[in-house]
């Protein structure tokens, strides 16, 4: 199952792809982002985050309504509190999000200078959960039929799609800064965006 999701999810992005650099190039219709996320997806959970939500995305302008973009994000966090489980065992799960996707954004020029868009992406993200003894460090295994803080038998790789608002502020023609909340690698991300 997992290999059929990540070829399938291969395919649409060769795709995607292959339709944007079958486009003639032109100054200004490429863009790049970088940002950080300022509130995790995990913070819900009383989770402590070991490395702050990063994103990056390669946008396409189709039209000057419309974008096409190809979305990358990391996230890596550890519970802050125990679990004790039926063997008296204290251990905490950490966790390493990796996320990939396709987001279509409409988008409005109110100015020169600032835009505002929204829209959804669709894609997968891929978990890397472990479990380990509080106090020593070592990684716990468990019978999969047993007790455990997390699902043990849950697929690593899960397909997902989000909605998204955010708006740009561009400093000089080619640079700006950007803002966005929506579900994803964190529920508010800053940065900047970079005309190519």
């Amino acid at each position: 199952m997992i290999k059929s999701t990540k070829n399938i999810a291969v395919l649409c992005i060769l795709f995607a792809s292959s339709a944007l650099l079958a486009q003639t190039p032109t100054f200004g219709k490429f863009s790049f982002s970088a940002g950080v996320g300022l509130v995790p997806t995990f913070l819900a959970d009383n989770a402590s985050v070991n490395t702050l939500p990063v994103n990056a995305r390669i946008t396409y302008q189709v039209n000057p309504s419309f974008n096409l973009s190809g979305f990358f994000g990391y996230s890596s966090s550890t519970s802050s509190s125990a679990f004790i489980i039926s063997d008296g065992q204290q251990s905490l799960v950490s966790n390493k999000m990796t996320m990939y996707g396709l987001r279509g954004e409409l988008k409005k020029n109110l100015s020169k200078k600032f835009e505002v868009y929204g829209g959804a992406l669709l894609g997968f993200n891929q978990s890397d959960i472990r479990e380990f003894d509080q106090f020593t460090g070592e990684t716990i295994n468990r019978d999969p039929e047993g007790p455990s803080p997390f699902n043990p038998n849950r697929s690593n790789t899960e397909w997902m799609y989000a909605g998204f608002v955010g708006s740009t502020f561009y400093l000089h023609k080619n640079i700006g800064l950007f803002a966005e909340v929506g579900y994803g690698i964190s529920l508010l991300n800053t940065g900047v965006t970079v005309r190519l």
